[in-house]
């Protein structure tokens, strides 16, 4: 089990990004706030009230095969995750993967944290919560082909497409992000984003200017 909290610092912009287990009675809220930002609900779906959104959080949680946390940025909460199991999940029938191999959704909830410097930095964390668990050699997304800055994103933080496949609900790009590919762009150290080294890299450059 990951304890309550996983917390990681990101030297370059100074911001520390942490996630804890979402909570039906503190999160609700904020939740159906979140999905119903407009840029939100465009790929997570439209029109939904608040009846609907709580139903759909209460099976969400009631679903083992998937955990679900609240992303924080400098101690305020920003966004929201899931991390699943592949195999035990429909798009385990739809594409190749390992046993222990798993997936993530997510959305940032907060404009303000909105942009390159927080979502890829947030996403790259919860990537290094994801593989904390040494079993997984695979963390596998399938964003809409059309999300073109989900993307951006997933590519920023080593993702690789392999291939699109037809889903029910849309076109998805398969994007795969390996162990050893993440960790020779991030730090192993569970409480850093980055190697150390980078932080003598910068310093050096600095002190040069």
């Amino acid at each position: 089990m990951l304890g309550p909290e996983f917390e990681v610092y990101n030297h370059r912009n100074n911001s520390y990004y942490a996630f804890r287990p979402l909570s039906f009675d503190k999160d609700i809220d904020l939740y159906c706030k979140w999905m119903q930002q407009p840029y939100v609900a465009q790929w997570w779906g439209r029109g939904q009230t608040r009846e609907d959104l709580t139903r759909k959080l209460i099976t969400e949680l009631e679903d083992s095969h998937q955990h679900l946390y609240i992303g924080l940025i400098d101690g305020v909460p920003a966004s929201y995750w899931e991390r699943y199991w592949i195999s035990e999940d429909v798009l385990g029938n739809h594409i190749q993967h390992e046993t222990f191999d798993q997936g993530l959704h997510f959305l940032i909830g907060e404009p303000e944290f909105l942009g390159r410097s927080h979502t890829s930095s947030a996403t790259a964390a919860f990537m290094k919560l994801i593989f904390s668990d040494s079993r997984t050699q695979n963390i596998i997304g399938e964003p809409d082909i059309r999300n073109k800055a989900v993307l951006t994103y997933a590519e920023a933080t080593c993702f690789v497409q392999r291939e699109t496949i037809q889903l029910p609900e849309r076109t998805s790009a398969i994007m795969v992000c390996e162990r050893e590919r993440f960790f020779s762009k991030y730090s192993r150290d569970p409480r850093q984003l980055y190697r150390a080294s980078s932080v003598t890299q910068e310093s050096v450059l600095q002190a040069s200017l």
